[in-house]
């Protein structure tokens, strides 16, 4: 469970001219925008009010399960459990996962402060921000990208070595999927904070002792707050309180996971493998193309949910940019594409990018699987 699982290896990315080309004409383009509306990079008023909203209908659903009001009947409580669980993925969506890539505020200390929304819905900002930017410098790349790392549970790139019960995780997945907050809160921060060295390109990392610290002590308060609270002071039975707390997190980490995991592994995504120099075929502008699909990009309702998860490629190549410009971006960088003869990958809906995620796994389940290490736009030169 806590085995060491990264490469050793330090990645590069090489270039030609017109990929370079394409990576400077998107980037003046965007920078355009900006200069032409006069507008800054960070969050508009409309996320610092969803975030009001947000931590405002935690406050209220919070003080409804306390105030005993809904002890009386076990399906009611769940529901309630259940919605927390929901606000706190709204919140990490829409302020947290911003804030970390320092694009929620251009005040530093406002970032740091949204990212321990995480550790208050039980995660690690600390070693969230270092996961997820390995993440995003080295997509769908094994034993690098940390997002492909599940212990052989599921075999996500068909560089992993294959195991007969990868046959079935186009079926077993989705039962996964739903308790992966669960190992989030119990199994996952530990296992990166004690058992791995190596974090995308950082090597032998030694983690400061005051983070040791807040990753105890933020544990320690997410689950009295949600768990020895509620039991302590609500009405019912204690199982009831029990079988609710649990089920915080099984929906709405099933709406996360899957949110995340169909903008890369999907029916028509790439896998490539470094050169025994550390070499991807590639410059990183390419590379997000050919890893990463967007879906529902136009559809205001669902990018202003989700925090723009939705629209994942602009998200990529502009971290530090704020979800609130995603759509105008991707309009931008669609063109550009089509100009410079670079293949976009976006879906229609959920639904679509959902279907392709699920052939991606079953394929994958299969011993022999291959799936291209490049697409066509790497073959610019």
């Amino acid at each position: 469970m806590f085995k060491k699982m990264t490469s050793d290896i330090v990645l590069k990315y090489k270039s030609t001219r017109p990929k370079d080309e394409f990576a400077k004409e998107l980037a003046r383009r965007v920078n355009n925008y900006f200069k032409e509306k006069n507008i800054s990079k960070f969050a508009d008023s409309s996320v610092v009010i969803k975030s009001i909203l947000g931590f405002s209908l935690w406050i209220i659903v919070y003080g409804l399960i306390m105030s005993n009001a809904l002890s009386f009947n076990f399906w009611l409580l769940l529901v309630a459990f259940i919605s927390l669980g929901f606000i706190n993925i709204f919140l990490a969506f829409n302020i947290m996962h911003d804030a970390c890539h320092e694009a929620f505020s251009e005040n530093k200390k406002i970032n740091y402060l949204g990212g321990f929304v995480l550790n208050f819905i039980g995660g690690n900002q600390y070693l969230f921000a270092q996961m997820h930017n390995a993440h995003h410098s080295f997509v769908n790349i094994a034993g690098i990208d940390v997002t492909l790392e599940t212990h052989g549970i599921f075999r996500f790139t068909p560089h992993e070595p294959w195991q007969p019960k990868h046959r079935w995780q186009h079926i077993y997945g989705f039962i996964i999927y739903a308790f992966g907050m669960i190992h989030w809160l119990l199994i996952k921060d530990f296992k990166w904070m004690f058992g791995e060295l190596n974090i995308g390109n950082r090597k032998n990392i030694q983690h400061p002792f005051s983070e040791y610290v807040i990753l105890f002590a933020s544990k320690a308060f997410y689950f009295i707050v949600t768990l020895v609270l509620p039991l302590i002071f609500l009405d019912c039975p204690w199982h009831w309180t029990l079988i609710a707390w649990v089920n915080i997190h099984i929906l709405p980490s099933l709406a996360f996971l899957l949110l995340f995991q169909v903008t890369h592994i999907y029916d028509g995504t790439h896998f490539p493998i470094p050169d025994e120099d550390g070499n991807i075929e590639n410059n990183y502008f390419i590379h997000v193309l050919e890893t990463t699909a967007d879906f529902s990009t136009e559809n205001k309702f669902v990018t202003w949910l989700t925090g723009g998860i939705n629209i994942h490629v602009v998200h990529h190549l502009y971290p530090h940019i704020n979800h609130a410009h995603y759509i105008p971006l991707t309009r931008i960088i669609k063109q550009t594409a089509i100009d410079h003869g670079i293949q976009y990958r976006e879906n229609k809906n959920f639904w679509t990018a959902l279907r392709l995620h699920y052939k991606m796994l079953k394929l994958l389940g299969k011993k022999d699987a291959v799936v291209p290490q490049y697409g066509s736009s790497a073959s610019l030169v």
